[in-house]
C-alpha cells in the first residue's frame, strides 16, 4: 500500500514538472512592475534600562523607578499601554578578574522597553522622556509603516495596471486584441530557480521596516531635527493575456 502512495505521488509530482505555466493558444507574457512612495508613520524605540550596584535590592528599585517614569510620561503624552511593551527583570551578578581571580563587583539588574510611536510629531517629547530616565544605553529606533498591507495592496494593483498596459502594445503592435488573462502571479514561473520562488514586493528604503535600526544617544538635545522621509512600496506581477 505504501509503495503505491509513493508512485501515485510520484506521478503527481512529474505531472507538476511537466506542467507548462503558457496556454497553447496565442498568448503574451509580461511582467508588470510598480514603485510607490510612502512616509512612515511609525516610530519603535527598543531601549535598555540597567543598574549595576552591590545592593540589588538598590539596584532593583533603579531600574523599577526610571521604568516607572518613563512610562508614565508616555502615558502623559498619549501613548496608549498597548504600544509600550516591558520585559520582566533580568538579574546578573558582575565579576572583575583581578590576581587573585574573580571578584564579586555587584548585581546587574536590566528591563527591556519597547515603545511605539504612532504620533512623529511628538519625537523630541518621547526623546527628552529619555533623558529624564536617565538612558545612558544605545537606543534603537526603526521607522514602518502602521499599515503596511494597504500600501502592498495598493502598489500590487499599479504593477497590474502596469502589465496590462505593457500586454495591450505589445498585442497592438501585431495588430491584435488583448484577452482575458490566462494566468496571474508574483513568481516568475519561467525562472529556472522554481522551487525557490519568491514573491517580488515589498517597502524598502532607509526608513523601511527591514533596515538596520538607526542607532542614537539619548544624550542628544530634545529639539533636534527630525524628518521621517519616504520609503519605497515596490510590487512585481508576472501575467499571461489570451491573444483574440
Amino acid at each position: 500500500m505504501k509503495k503505491l502512495i509513493a508512485v501515485a505521488a510520484l506521478g503527481l509530482f512529474s505531472q507538476f514538472l511537466s506542467a507548462s505555466p503558457l496556454p497553447d493558444k496565442p498568448h503574451v507574457y509580461v511582467e508588470g512592475s510598480a514603485e510607490v512612495e510612502v512616509t512612515p508613520d511609525l516610530m519603535t524605540f527598543s531601549l535598555l534600562i540597567e543598574k549595576t550596584d552591590i545592593d540589588l535590592a538598590a539596584a532593583k528599585a533603579d531600574v523599577d523607578s526610571r521604568s516607572n517614569l518613563l512610562i508614565n510620561t508616555c502615558k502623559k503624552l498619549g501613548i496608549k499601554p498597548d504600544s509600550i511593551a516591558t520585559t520582566a527583570l533580568s538579574i546578573f551578578p558582575e565579576y572583575e578578574y583581578k590576581d587573585q581571580g574573580r571578584v564579586f563587583s555587584g548585581n546587574r539588574v536590566s528591563r527591556q522597553v519597547d515603545i511605539k510611536l504612532k504620533d512623529l510629531t511628538k519625537y523630541a517629547q518621547v526623546m527628552k522622556a529619555l533623558v529624564d530616565a536617565k538612558i545612558t544605553q544605545t537606543i534603537n529606533t526603526k521607522l514602518s509603516l502602521s499599515d503596511e498591507k494597504s500600501a502592498q495592496d495598493k502598489v500590487l494593483i499599479s504593477a497590474m495596471a502596469d502589465a496590462k498596459a505593457r500586454a495591450e502594445r505589445l498585442a497592438k503592435s501585431q495588430d491584435k486584441e488583448l484577452g482575458d488573462p490566462f494566468s496571474i502571479s508574483e513568481f516568475n514561473t519561467r525562472a529556472e530557480e522554481t522551487f525557490s520562488l519568491r514573491v517580488n514586493r515589498g517597502i524598502v528604503g532607509e526608513s523601511a521596516s527591514d533596515a538596520a535600526p538607526q542607532a542614537m544617544s539619548a544624550k542628544m538635545v530634545s529639539n533636534e531635527p527630525f524628518e521621517p522621509g519616504v520609503m519605497k512600496a515596490k510590487a512585481q506581477v508576472y501575467v499571461v493575456y489570451l491573444l483574440k
